[in-house]
């Protein structure tokens, strides 16, 4: 009896340490989930990096410096060209030699032209002849054979119609392939410079175009006019928005990226750019347009600097759009990030980064040397141009989610949240919008997540591979 009633105690005092466990545990988690509800918007280092020239994302283009106006000389696709006198950058001047036509290929074409024309006029007179016969034959034949000879006579007849005509045609064009071997070199029409060659493929050859591009208007040498420049740049359809008419620039040297012009956009095209042009944009360095968007329509739009100093024709550069940085005495170079990122607390210093779990963490900076001027400051340790950071926000909490898709961030600006109540929630909404705060986890858990955005990553997932949009680990 006394070993049964031991028992029974050890199995009620095990109880009552399970229970106190499972509701410390209720409360932690209840406790651990509140505090990490909610998901941070965060940015690439390498985009907020002012040492680099501030790299908004998607918002520096890539272009190049060229004439404003061109003059296109043709040539005769039924002609072969033999040798080009000029090649891409040369001055030339009116009348100076572009290309030659192949002799060779044109004095071939020509006598077998000639050959031609003896066949079809020995044809024509074999028909004559032969209508001559057929005449003198119907006059003595019967009723009915008449009309069979009526019949090849007309036939005859019209062979011999055409084959004049065609006799005609085949004199002319023989007239001016003769003077075409006169005349086998072609001539520039105006002062210019070489813009672009047509090469052995038939394909325009252009050095602003990476790789090169189809000839579809018959052009051998393109000539650009006189020695007024401009800069023209490529946005793509989805980034076209950000582009406007007198908006201020700064052109930047692809070389050295602390060489730069001032500028303003002179016009934007509303025509998707051609095959030759489009392949200048496609380079995906330095916060180019990545090679993802090389599948929509890209436009190109025009800058005028206001210096010239210093550009050269067929020069690559840099377009972003202005704004408003000051130059600075201070060579930056690492990381620099607005001061406004950097958090002081207790005498240290830190940002909200996201780390390797995909939460947001308070991680401790040391700081260099800071420009007053331009608000910005530099990262010795602590960061890399690979990190993303989320500026910051007295509601952060370490442990919350990130996203890089701003829309899917609960934590918005002041402009943004509307409405009269808090994060943008109207009070005349409250019922529908409030959640208790007294909500259980098992209430908790069963709200339906599934549908929650990919950005966001489950919390107790340690394998969960984010969707394109997330930070990873190597992101």
């Amino acid at each position: 009896m006394a070993k049964a009633r031991k028992i029974v105690t050890t199995v009620i005092s095990l109880a009552v340490v399970a229970a106190v466990g499972v509701t410390g545990f209720m409360l932690w988690r209840k406790k651990d989930s509140a505090a990490k509800k909610g998901t941070v918007y965060v940015q690439a280092v390498s985009d907020l990096n002012t040492a680099e020239g501030l790299s908004l994302s998607g918002s520096r283009f890539s272009g190049v410096v060229e004439t404003q106006k061109t003059e296109d000389v043709k040539y005769d696709t039924n002609k072969n060209i033999a040798k080009f006198y000029v090649k891409v950058g040369d001055k030339v001047k009116e009348g100076d030699k572009l290309f030659a036509y192949d002799i060779e290929a044109m004095q071939l074409q020509y006598d077998q032209a000639k050959i031609e024309l003896e066949r079809m006029k020995n044809e024509v007179e074999t028909n004559k002849l032969e209508i001559e016969q057929l005449e003198k034959e119907k006059k003595t034949a019967k009723q009915d054979d008449q009309v069979e000879l009526t019949m090849r006579i007309l036939s005859l007849q019209s062979d011999v119609a055409k084959a004049e005509y065609d006799i005609k045609t085949k004199r002319q064009a023989n007239k001016k392939l003769k003077e075409s071997l006169k005349n086998a070199d072609v001539y520039s029409p105006i002062d210019g410079i070489v813009k672009s060659l047509l090469d052995v493929e038939g394909n325009s050859y252009n050095p602003d175009d990476e790789d090169g591009g189809g000839s579809s208007n018959n052009v051998a040498v393109s000539l650009s006019k006189g020695d007024d420049l401009q800069i023209r740049a490529s946005v793509n359809e989805q980034m076209i928005n950000m582009v406007y008419a007198e908006m201020p620039v700064i052109l930047r040297s692809r070389i050295d990226s602390n060489i730069t012009w001032s500028g303003t956009v002179s016009g934007i095209e509303t025509k998707p750019q051609t095959s030759s042009e489009d392949n200048m944009d496609n380079m995906n360095d330095e916060g180019m347009e990545e090679d993802a968007s090389t599948t929509t329509s890209k436009y190109s739009f025009y800058v005028l600097p206001e210096s010239f100093d210093g550009l050269m024709l067929g020069q690559h550069l840099i377009v972003e759009p202005d704004m408003g940085i000051a130059e600075s005495d201070i060579e930056k170079k690492g990381i620099w990030l607005y001061s406004d990122f950097v958090v002081k607390e207790d005498g240290k210093t830190f940002v909200w980064a996201a780390n390797d779990k995909n939460r947001i963490e308070k991680r401790e900076v040391k700081l260099g040397k800071k420009d007053e001027e331009n608000g910005d400051v530099e990262i010795l340790e602590g960061l890399t141009k690979k990190d993303f950071i989320a500026y910051p926000d007295e509601q952060y909490e370490e442990g919350m989610k990130v996203t890089k898709d701003y829309d899917k961030s609960t934590f918005k600006s002041d402009d943004e949240k509307g409405g009269n109540g808090e994060d943008g929630v109207d009070v005349d909404d409250l019922d529908d919008e409030f959640i208790d705060e007294d909500y259980d986890d098992e209430d908790y858990d069963n709200e339906d997540f599934d549908d929650e955005d990919e950005d966001i990553i489950e919390e107790d997932d340690e394998d969960f591979e984010p969707a394109a949009d997330v930070i990873g680990e190597d992101d």
